[in-house]
């Protein structure tokens, strides 16, 4: 709890220096979970993920940089960290794990749909390493978030 206190108040900090925030849900191995996003200007962005569903709970951190900026479908490679825990019969285990890999970010330019709901999709390599829950895969993952004005 005092990890996800700590990263909300750096998120409302960054906030006041960003182009964009957004709020969503991410799912992209080993991070997934409920997700903040800051764009700080057209190629750089900032997120925090908090994934607490299950035997599996994980705070993280991700570092995107964006190739077009702030064009319709936005290219960008990232790389995150963080620490994931592993809590079940019995086991309490934590460590620290990576990620890296490329994605494309979207939206829909219609009278119908929100045009803040931005969607995106990654490939990438991640690794965390417990004892009882060991991890090391290429991914796909998926994304979605909506930006506030």
């Amino acid at each position: 709890m005092k990890h996800l206190l700590f990263t909300l108040s750096l998120l409302f900090t960054f906030s006041s220096f960003s182009q964009e925030i957004g709020i969503g849900l991410s799912a992209n191995f080993p991070s997934y979970g409920i997700s903040g996003k800051i764009k700080l200007d057209d190629n750089h962005a900032g997120q925090v993920i908090y994934g607490a569903f299950g035997t599996l709970s994980n705070i993280s951190g991700k570092y995107s940089y964006y190739f077009n900026g702030n064009g319709e479908i936005d290219t960008y490679l990232y790389g995150q960290a963080g620490s994931w825990r592993y809590k079940a019969f019995g086991i309490d285990e934590s460590v620290f794990g990576y990620g890296i890999g490329a994605g494309v970010e979207f939206g829909f330019n219609s009278y119908w749909w929100p045009e803040n709901l931005k969607y995106s999709f990654e490939i990438g390599y991640g690794s965390v390493d417990l004892n009882y829950y060991d991890y090391k895969a290429t991914t796909v993952g998926v994304a979605i978030h909506y930006y506030l004005d």
